[in-house]
């Protein structure tokens, strides 16, 4: 009977244990379903937090692109004002300068109605075409198609005098075509003949020749390195250098034209009168006294620092003792 009692006991025990135990694994079955319900819940809480934040933010980026788009309108239209403005004042400012120019010219057309060329040469520069290399040289001189002139230092400078009224390149005033060349050299008198006739085919520029070698001084104040050389003078200033390696009559005239915008009279050709002057065609054989000092004084220098060396010492003593040896030889056969 016992027995019985206990077993049933064991019974009741194992199944109250049981219960215990599915109740339990429930309940945290139950928590756990729980806890994930809560998550969810919080998770739609944070997102639907994290929304109504970015419309507003929307809204608030909407509102400030607005307000900067406003601010461009009011400053572009400021801006377009302002240009106006300035242009208004631009153009008074314009028309009023124009008023003077014209007032200026009529003035300037009243007190030199019989020059038309000097009223359209004195403007300046930049009203004329600063690109151009042209000069503006006098025609219809009294002195037109005379031969090249040899000058001396004291009439090339009378030839280079400026007219102080002609202020620019493109004011009319006298030409001249130097020839800078040497009597020795035989190149400058390859060049004369042609340059000699150039004078027939400007006849309005004046042609002018000077020794380089006698009148240096003109050398250093134009930049003159070589013989020959042409230059282009303008008003007495320097207006262009010739600068090709064939001193030819055609290269002369290209030359002229060139700077100066004027065509050759007539055909282009050498006269044997050409070859007889008035620029010597032929070399002259003069004694130059410059270079003969100038080796004298080579000489001296090299004679005075090689009697300084030691190949001169040896030498002075070797002939010394040559004499001595001689001499001696000469006392014993006697």
């Amino acid at each position: 009977m016992v027995a019985k009692n206990v077993y049933i006991l064991f019974l009741i025990v194992a199944i109250y244990g049981t219960t215990c135990h599915e109740l339990y694994v429930n309940e945290n079955v139950v928590k756990e379903e729980i806890a994930a319900l809560n998550n969810e819940i919080t998770s739609d809480e944070i997102s639907n937090e994290i929304n109504s934040h970015i419309r507003s933010a929307d809204v608030e980026v909407t509102s400030v692109n607005k307000f900067i788009d406003e601010l461009h309108k009011q400053f572009e239209e400021e801006q377009a004002d302002i240009a106006k403005e300035s242009l208004e004042v631009i153009t008074e400012d314009v028309g009023t300068l124009g008023d003077i120019e014209v007032l200026t010219t009529a003035q300037g057309v009243q007190q030199e109605s019989g020059n038309i060329t000097a009223n359209a040469t004195d403007l300046p520069d930049d009203a004329s075409n600063s690109t151009s290399t042209l000069v503006s040289c006098t025609t219809g001189r009294e002195t037109v198609g005379q031969p090249v002139e040899l000058v001396n230092s004291t009439r090339l400078l009378n030839l280079l005098i400026n007219e102080p009224n002609v202020t620019n390149r493109h004011s009319t005033a006298d030409c001249v075509a130097l020839l800078f060349y040497a009597r020795y050299c035989p190149f400058s008198s390859m060049a004369a003949p042609h340059f000699n006739a150039l004078s027939r085919a400007f006849p309005d520029i004046k042609m002018a020749a000077v020794d380089a070698m006698k009148h240096h001084s003109f050398n250093t104040q134009y930049g003159i390195v070589g013989v020959p050389t042409v230059m282009l003078f303008h008003n007495g200033r320097p207006a262009a250098k010739f600068n090709d390696s064939e001193y030819t009559l055609e290269m002369f005239s290209r030359f002229i034209t060139k700077y100066t915008g004027m065509e050759p009279h007539g055909k282009l050709f050498v006269t044997s009168a050409d070859f007889g002057g008035p620029v010597p065609s032929v070399p002259i054989k003069e004694t130059d006294y410059c270079l003969a000092l100038s080796w004298i004084f080579i000489l001296v220098c090299g004679v005075y620092f090689f009697s300084k060396s030691t190949w001169w010492r040896w030498i002075v003593e070797t002939i010394q003792n040559t004499w001595r040896e001689a001499e001696a030889q000469h006392e014993h056969v006697e």
